[in-house]
């Protein structure tokens, strides 16, 4: 059977970075934003609706840019027709987050606050289907950084309305979480922030003292405003797993 890096290095060579904090870059959602402002349109636009609650920390692992690589594979990978291909993408994906974990949840918990995430869950898919979610497989089954700790602890709840709108009642916990000093929120794909700051919400409602939010994809057009100009510096930098967009910019480390 193939190992994490195996299956996880082949990655390197179309992954576009994130990059990190600084302008022209959301200091949250880590994608293209005016270079007057400090957070993209939707995170402002949260923040100002949702002063608290919302996520402590948000790290997408890469860009899954439109009609590119990464935002192939996290469609396909629970919609494509083939059940044999669903399941190879899963398993690629699923190695791509265990490795990213593997270097970096502990820049993670930094950034949060608290020494570790004692419990691990996933943002809950919104459409019906028939068995476990892709995404809980990977998170509860497959990545040996996150199955001990893995927990669904969070279903549908009462709230309507498009996915990519954020709803304190999109999802409700399932359990109180008042003795969750930290709980890491897994999720596939960050288009908006809706559902996983939704999911945020919820998890802090119900107690939880910190939610620190990975996603493997930030889905990024680079058709839209000044997106290509941050595209362009992106590829520039390259892709390594020695990195997170956690990090420091360059303008930062030299004040």
């Amino acid at each position: 059977m193939a190992t994490v890096a195996e299956l996880s290095e082949p990655y390197r060579n179309h992954l576009i970075p994130v990059l990190p904090p600084d302008w022209g870059v959301c200091g949250v959602c880590r994608t293209a934003a005016h270079p007057d402002f400090r957070l993209c349109f939707q995170c402002n636009t949260a923040r100002n609706e949702f002063r608290r609650g919302l996520a402590d920390v948000v790290a997408p692992i890469a860009l899954a840019v439109k009609r590119e690589q990464l935002a192939h594979e996290l469609w396909h990978y629970k919609y494509d027709v083939d059940a044999s291909v669903r399941a190879q993408l899963t398993m690629r994906l699923g190695a791509v987050l265990w490795r990213f974990l593997g270097q970096h949840e502990k820049h993670i918990a930094e950034a949060a606050g608290v020494p570790e995430f004692g419990t691990v869950t996933t943002v809950p898919g919104t459409r019906k289907r028939d068995g476990e979610h892709p995404l809980e497989r990977i998170v509860g089954t497959l990545v040996g950084q996150t199955k001990e700790r893995y927990e669904p602890l969070l279903a549908l709840g009462q709230g309507g309305g498009p996915s990519h709108t954020l709803t304190a009642d999109r999802y409700r916990a399932t359990r109180a979480l008042r003795d969750e000093p930290a709980v890491l929120l897994i999720d596939d794909t960050w288009t908006s922030g809706g559902n996983a700051q939704s999911a945020a919400l919820a998890l802090h409602s119900a107690g939880a003292a910190k939610v620190a939010i990975v996603v493997v994809g930030r889905h990024f057009d680079r058709s839209f405003r000044s997106c290509e100009t941050y595209y362009q510096q992106a590829k520039t930098v390259k892709f390594t797993w020695d990195s997170c967009c956690l990090e420091l910019s360059t303008e930062d480390k030299t004040r």
